[in-house]
């Protein structure tokens, strides 16, 4: 099993423009995505130059009965709200219009 230390945890509940602040979500809700999945996340996360993987089996604690998976992401030291907000910004930034 390889150590998590240096990775940080993401789960695609995080960004979710239908929960509420209480149901998971973490960041303002006019930062948050509609339709996310982990692979929106996990392309963010590389693109922004992140080393990302995605891990299949877990499931976020207040939902426990989704099974989305989650993302974990070496944030290189910075903050996980602030790395939150970037990725926020990259999948709004790169999903299609309506």
């Amino acid at each position: 099993m390889r150590s998590r230390k240096p990775f940080t945890i993401f789960w695609p509940q995080y960004f979710d423009a239908k929960r509420s602040r209480s149901k998971g979500r973490r960041i303002p809700k006019k930062f948050a995505i509609e339709k996310i999945t982990t692979s929106d996340i996990l392309k963010a996360a590389k693109r922004l130059g992140y080393e990302a993987h995605f891990e299949k089996g877990y499931q976020y604690p207040r939902t426990w009965w989704d099974d989305p998976g989650r993302v974990s992401i070496d944030t290189k030291g910075k903050k996980k709200s602030k790395v939150l907000i970037d990725l926020a910004k990259e999948i709004k930034k790169n999903q299609p219009k309506k």
